[in-house]
């Protein structure tokens, strides 16, 4: 083919303006950044995308000047002076290069890059001429496919498993375990299997979020969670182990684009929490619970009796306040650890008379509460006043001398109030009542 300065010398047909015309149209409309410096490493040419690239609204703003009269950053000036002097020196282009932009608000940026030695007829070299395209989402996007990947090979500590698998494909294209403590996961060889497997391990049958999430794990179900515009998916359960004990997990689901296809993949961890959970069981245990008897205490009762009271509207509720009689008595001749004994005890009873789904709780210093739920009438709520208060009189009879009793203000929602200020209100009206009548008694409101 011949060279193309000696087409342009022997042009008689105007193709030099064509192709003046031309390469100005494209720098006008290039969606790359494209420059053209001079031997000075002045700019002569450049494209909008160029110029808004360096900070201008406008080419005719960088036209002329250097690096070092554009860029408010001597030391990126500096940088990419020293890169286009060293790429005159060497004499040889650079092609497909990656290389850090201007940040945009402080967050990385990176182009392919492409430089050209311009040179006249005679060899000369005039001038460099670049080819810039922004790729910042391409470049993390693949850094962190890769940093993903690594990841299945440097499984932390408490970590049992990693999985990698090709969503589009549906398929698992790579699985790495190892052991933490003396637990090691078989390996499934399909998402089928892994689905089945996560749901035979599952220890709690009443964890249906998790249940449910594997029951309908599918290609179509993980898209959704990635479209949902999350990049990241997490469930904790309690998993039985192969040992047999069972201990609580945390999966992490990370999303990612294979860079390579196109296809949207995700990584699978399977961590071990026990310890976190357990720790933070007991802490709210600790949080929520009264230190001496174990029961609720006062802000936790308060809390699930307001939220059954509002939630379960259709029921009928009987909120208990008792009060031990002459309590006071018993600190005084048999000492606080006396005391604390029978409010133990009293707690103890309390649990075992009442259901497990009834929210039971101290008050503070001898006063109770207890929310029965969902009761189908007076009578059942009679009943179980008059058994509470047979089973305390047998330990208060321990201390004949004394008079110890129980008295119990029983009120009735929504009969006697549809919320716990006004029920709490009138049950204490009742057990009032029922102390002026003589105690060891129940009064409904």
């Amino acid at each position: 083919m011949e060279n193309i300065s000696t087409i342009l010398q022997q042009d008689t047909t105007g193709t030099l303006d064509i192709i003046h015309a031309a390469f100005h149209t494209y720098l006008k409309h290039a969606s790359d950044m494209v420059f053209i410096k001079d031997i000075n490493l002045k700019y002569r040419f450049a494209s909008l995308p160029f110029a808004h690239m360096v900070g201008k609204q406008s080419v005719e703003e960088i036209l002329g000047r250097t690096d070092f009269e554009i860029f408010d950053n001597p030391e990126l000036a500096k940088r990419y002076t020293d890169d286009d002097r060293r790429l005159l020196e060497i004499g040889n282009d650079q092609v497909a290069y990656i290389e850090p932009l201007t940040d945009d608000h402080g967050h990385p940026r990176y182009s392919l890059t492409s430089k050209y030695i311009l040179r006249d007829a005679s060899g000369t070299t005039i001038g460099i001429l670049g080819f810039s395209r922004d790729i910042t989402r391409e470049y993390i996007a693949r850094r962190r496919h890769q940093q993903e990947l690594r990841y299945l090979f440097e499984l932390p500590e408490d970590t049992y498993a990693a999985l990698f698998m090709d969503i589009d494909d549906w398929r698992i294209i790579q699985h790495q375990r190892h052991t933490v403590g003396d637990q090691i996961l078989d390996i499934c060889k399909t998402m089928e299997d892994f689905a089945e497997n996560a749901i035979n391990c599952l220890a709690n049958s009443n964890d249906t979020v998790t249940r449910n999430f594997y029951q309908t794990l599918s290609k179509e179900s993980m898209y959704r969670i990635s479209e949902s515009g999350t990049r990241h998916y997490m469930l904790k359960y309690l998993r039985h182990m192969p040992n047999g004990e069972d201990l609580w997990v945390r999966t992490d689901i990370n999303f990612l684009i294979d860079p390579e296809n196109g296809h949207l993949c995700a990584i699978w961890t399977l961590r071990n929490i026990n310890s976190k959970i357990q720790q933070s069981m007991s802490l709210q245990q600790a949080a929520e619970h009264d230190d001496l008897t174990g029961l609720l205490n006062r802000a936790s009762t308060t809390r699930q009796i307001q939220q059954t009271l509002q939630t379960d509207v259709q029921s009928q509720h009987a909120l208990f306040l008792i009060d031990v009689d002459n309590f006071k008595s018993l600190n005084d001749t048999y000492g606080h650890q006396a005391g604390d004994r029978f409010l133990i005890t009293l707690a103890t009873t309390l649990r075992k008379c009442f259901r497990d789904n009834d929210i039971v709780g101290r008050i503070g210093g001898d006063e109770f509460f207890v929310l029965m739920k969902n009761v189908p009438s007076s009578m059942i709520v009679a009943e179980k006043a008059t058994t509470l208060l047979g089973i305390s009189q047998v330990f208060c009879d321990e201390y004949p001398d004394l008079h110890l009793s129980v008295s119990i203000g029983i009120g009735i929602s929504p009969l006697n109030g549809n919320d716990l200020d006004t029920l709490y209100m009138n049950a204490d009206k009742a057990l009032y009542q029922a102390k002026h009548k003589g105690k060891n008694q129940f009064v409904f409101a």
